[in-house]
């Protein structure tokens, strides 16, 4: 088995030792620290296995392959709750595995299963021989003088029995479980499970525990004081790109919010920090909003902050989604409203014109049409206030 990740699983399936190594060969405290992972079969005194965990895969989520270290980072959290995988992952800044996708993986790898969606491996003739040969039947073998044989479709030879024939026009092929539910084409809604369990769940328990905080003595539930006036909403978060190569960057993403007016990064000094604040008063709003502009998601500590999140930037890189509670633009895009902004004359990669995101074009010279660019912008975040209930 010439495949990285069979090799992987014969070691994970035997219950090998595993180690994390750093590159000076020393052991590493975590998967992030180290540089190469190493197994040490049952019975051997050292290690006889060595791989870089760099080394990129034959897992593929999004039609790309997934370094093994993600692949390691998922096996040892093969125990923990989806929760605790995911915000590990994000404190590591490392790839999630959706619930779905990280469950067959794991079943895959441990030897519960022996094929696995996202796993495109190629596998040996005789490891898929189950065992031993099915004996054929000798009157299939050698049949009787003026009966022909025709294949059923299994790899063996049927007698041209009339009867038979006509019972055969009726079979129908088995399905698995997988192609069943799922029809010819494959849609992954490890998503929905992700939702239920960050948003949801999380929002049950703040109900119920409002409820409890509220609840008199005799079990009725006490209505707050100035209930009938609109309920404070935490301020909006727009999300946009740590790349330095960005149009829009910490550095001048202020100066065109607030006033309208692109400047090049490259033309102003480099910001240190990751979140900025930008107030701005729209028409069909009370009061003014104040947005919190963040470039990152390591402040992200609790899964309100993404019911917060109404704009997101990208730039066209879906590595920008790797630690976002939505880490695909399929998904990402379903929650969050997205712009990807661009200079008149530079084409939009193939990829974005497929992603649900508004396309918003800056001209490279003439500045004074900057103003109506972020005009059209702070009237479509306008909108997406009013839907969420914003006054």
């Amino acid at each position: 088995m010439s495949s990285l990740l069979l090799k992987v699983r014969e070691h994970l399936k035997s219950r090998d030792k595993l180690s994390l190594l750093k590159e000076d060969g020393n052991k590493a405290a975590d998967v992030v620290e180290a540089k190469f992972i190493s197994f040490q079969s049952k019975g051997s005194s050292e290690s006889d296995d060595r791989n870089s965990l760099d080394e990129l895969t034959e897992f593929e989520l999004e039609g790309q392959k997934v370094p093994l270290r993600a692949i390691i980072q998922c096996w040892l959290h093969r125990d923990s709750s989806a929760a605790d995988y995911l915000a590990d992952c994000q404190a590591k800044q490392l790839i999630n595995i959706s619930f779905l996708q990280r469950t067959d993986l794991l079943n895959w790898l441990s030897g519960q299963s022996e094929s696995s969606q996202y796993v495109d491996v190629a596998v040996d003739a005789e490891d898929r021989v189950s065992g031993s040969e099915l004996k054929k039947d000798s009157r299939l073998e050698n049949p009787p003088d003026g009966e022909e044989q025709v294949s059923n479709g299994h790899g063996a030879a049927v007698q041209t029995d009339p009867e038979l024939l006509k019972i055969l026009s009726h079979e129908k092929p088995l399905l698995d479980h997988n192609t069943s539910l799922r029809g010819n084409k494959l849609i992954n809604y490890g998503y929905l499970i992700k939702d239920a369990e960050l948003k949801l769940v999380q929002s049950i328990k703040a109900s119920l525990k409002f409820k409890k905080s509220t609840q008199s003595g005799h079990g009725q539930v006490q209505k707050p004081h100035g209930s009938s006036r609109p309920i404070a909403r935490k301020d909006p978060i727009i999300l946009i790109p740590s790349a330095a190569s960005s149009v829009f960057t910490m550095a001048n993403i202020k100066q065109f919010l607030e006033n309208s007016q692109y400047i090049y990064p490259r033309e102003l000094p480099g910001s240190h920090s990751d979140l900025v604040t930008v107030e701005k008063s729209l028409d069909r709003l009370s009061k003014p909003v104040r947005f919190l502009i963040v470039n990152n998601t390591r402040m992200f500590t609790k899964p309100e902050y993404w019911d917060r999140v109404v704009a997101v930037f990208t730039m066209g890189h879906t590595w920008q989604f790797n630690n976002y509670q939505w880490n695909t633009p399929a998904e990402l895009f379903q929650h969050c409203k997205g712009y990807y902004f661009h200079f008149a004359g530079d084409a939009v990669p193939r990829h974005v014109q497929q992603w649900n995101v508004q396309r918003v074009e800056l001209d490279k010279s003439k500045r004074f049409r900057d103003v109506e660019v972020a005009r059209f912008f702070w009237s479509s975040i306008e909108r997406e206030l009013l839907t969420r209930g914003y006054r």
